[in-house]
Parts: C-alpha cells; sequence; structure tokens
C-alpha cells in the first residue's frame, strides 16, 4: 500500500508567522513564474521505494493494477501524463532550506478511492525524507538558483460568522461576528436570509503583504434553519473560493477551476506577492499574481475525488459525523 502525503498548507503554515505580518525578505533569488511552481509529496510504501515524488496527472482506475509501478516514458504518454518540468529544481520543506532534486523515471500509483483511480508522476531524488511525517509536502520550485528569496504568505483569518456544537452534538446560531471586508461585501452574492429560518454564515482569511491585502479566501453559506432531528440534512446556498483586490473592490479568480478552490498560500519576493496557489481534493491551480489581476499558470489534477468531496469543502454548518469522514 502507497500512502502521499500532499499538503502544501501545513508547509506554508510551518514555514510563515502566525500573526499575519509579512515575513522577513532573504537574500536569493525570488519566486519563479506560476508555471514553475508545483507541490511534491513524500511516498511512504510499506514494500518498496519511498521518497519524494511528483503528481502530474489522475486517471480512473481500468481493472487492476499494483500500488505502486515504475513505467517508462511511451506508458506515461499514452496515459496522457504531461512532461515533467525541466532545469533547476528545488524542493522547499517546512522549516529547511530549499534542496535541489532531480527528476527520476515516472511512476503510477493506485488509490483505491472512491473513486478508484491511478495517480501518475515522477520520482524525486536528492531531497531527505521529511522529519515529519505529518509535514510531509513540498513545494517544487523550477529556478536556475536556490530560490531562499521566495517566501510562502499563507491567509490569516480576518472575518467570520459560525455557529457551534454544544456538548450534546447540537448546533447553536452564532453569538459574535466579526465583519466581512469592504470589497468582499461588494462582490459577494446577496440572498435574503432572516433568523431564526435562515442563518448566512461565513469565514474568510487574507493575505496581506508590505501592509496591503493581496488576496482574500473563505465561504458564505446562507443556511436554513429546519427541525433540531434534521440538522445533518439542513440546506445551505454556498460561495467560495478566492479572491484578488482591484482598483476599486474585488474579483473572484475562477480560471483552470472545475470547482471553486481555496487560496492555500502566495509566493512572495523582494518584488511582492508574485505567485497564487489554490488547492484542494486532489488538484490545484498556480496563478501570476500582478495588481487586479491573476493570470493562469497551470492546473494539476493527482487524484480523482468524490462529488460529496466537494460538497464538504464549503460547509459552515452543523458537523455531523459523515462531514469528518
Amino acid at each position: 500500500m502507497i500512502r502521499f502525503a500532499l499538503c502544501s498548507l501545513v508547509l506554508a503554515l510551518a514555514a510563515c508567522p502566525k500573526n499575519g505580518t509579512t515575513t522577513q525578505v532573504q537574500t536569493g533569488a525570488g519566486c519563479p513564474t506560476a508555471a514553475g511552481v508545483y507541490v511534491a509529496s513524500y511516498a511512504s510504501q510499506d514494500n518498496g521505494r519511498s521518497g519524494w515524488t511528483l503528481p502530474l496527472h489522475a486517471a480512473p482506475l481500468q481493472g487492476d493494477a499494483p500500488d505502486y509501478a515504475s513505467i517508462d516514458a511511451a506508458a506515461a504518454s499514452a496515459a496522457g501524463v504531461p512532461a515533467a518540468p525541466t532545469g533547476a529544481l528545488w524542493l522547499a520543506t517546512a522549516g529547511a532550506q530549499p534542496c535541489q532534486v532531480k527528476v527520476g523515471g515516472f511512476y503510477a500509483a493506485k488509490i483505491e478511492g472512491p473513486p478508484a483511480s491511478v495517480s501518475y508522476g515522477v520520482e524525486l531524488d536528492g531531497c531527505p525524507a521529511p522529519k515529519n511525517p505529518e509535514e510531509a509536502g513540498g513545494v517544487l520550485l523550477v529556478s536556475n538558483e536556490s530560490p531562499t528569496g521566495c517566501r510562502f504568505e499563507v491567509p490569516q483569518p480576518i472575518a467570520g460568522r459560525l455557529g457551534e456544537m454544544d456538548k450534546n452534538k447540537k448546533w447553536q446560531p452564532p453569538t459574535k461576528e466579526s465583519p466581512l471586508p469592504k470589497p468582499l461585501v461588494d462582490v459577494l452574492p446577496q440572498k435574503q436570509c432572516a433568523a431564526p429560518a435562515c442563518e448566512t454564515l461565513w469565514a474568510f482569511a487574507q493575505v496581506t503583504i508590505d501592509g496591503k491585502p493581496v488576496a482574500w479566501t473563505g465561504a458564505i453559506n446562507w443556511l436554513q434553519i429546519g427541525s433540531e432531528p434534521d440538522q445533518c440534512a439542513w440546506q445551505a446556498e454556498r460561495s467560495s473560493g478566492f479572491w484578488i483586490p482591484t482598483d476599486s473592490s474585488a474579483t473572484k479568480v475562477t480560471e483552470g477551476q472545475e470547482h471553486s478552490l481555496p487560496l492555500i498560500a502566495v509566493l512572495a519576493d523582494g518584488g511582492g506577492a508574485k505567485v497564487a496557489l489554490a488547492e484542494g481534493n486532489g488538484q490545484y491551480v498556480t496563478y501570476d499574481l500582478s495588481p487586479g489581476r491573476a493570470a493562469l499558470g497551470h492546473r494539476v489534477e493527482w487524484m480523482l475525488a468524490p462529488p460529496q468531496a466537494w460538497d464538504a469543502i464549503d460547509h459552515l454548518g452543523p458537523i455531523c459525523d459523515e462531514d469528518r469522514d
């Protein structure tokens, strides 16, 4: 059996401050463009190779397949695997300087699911295993020099209005709130939602660089309150994703996304915000950032996710047992 740990969020949280301030600018090469940013994973096998990998593609499982197998370039191409990045490659992990890696051979790994799928990618050689298995994710950067001047800034909570589960696992409506930033108020959908029959819930975070917001991410729900025994079936309209500021407001970033993805991190260097990384449910998208604009870098789907996974990604209502699965 193979286990992948693909978690750029853990990497970013470990590498960035918790108070929302900008990290001190480091010397060295800055961030690459969005096309040169990938998410890496440390793959652990019960029997066989364990090491860093770069997932690049996913496809439905046809018939049976081994848990993990090396494949040649022809088989990878036939399966639809895109070309691996070339040039000097650096693996950035929590609490460590970038480590230069080399691309090895292609692999195919079975993901049990559901839905059952095959994850394809390339092995990465030259960097040590993570010290903490729970933080076994990394970001691969394409850079001629070690990108020590590139840092990861994660969204910090800025606004929320949430209920809570009491000791009897009954949902209680919000008793406090922090308001949404005006740029988001101006662009979020407006719904008729009056308590106690309906509760408007939200949770948003912001990335701040050089004292200015460069992105927001989060979700808003309009939760229809029904009978207490049916709280796990209460219906809600939802809106989620991430937004960047424009001259007078904000705009939602959707290019390259089949489902709205949360912003995981912004890569920044001495020149400010450079790349946005949005990730969720086995896929991620990168964007080049410039004032008022996010330009698609690339999209990678490394695992097929079931529909219910997308239902849960922006759920802010009652927490039921099925939400924890």
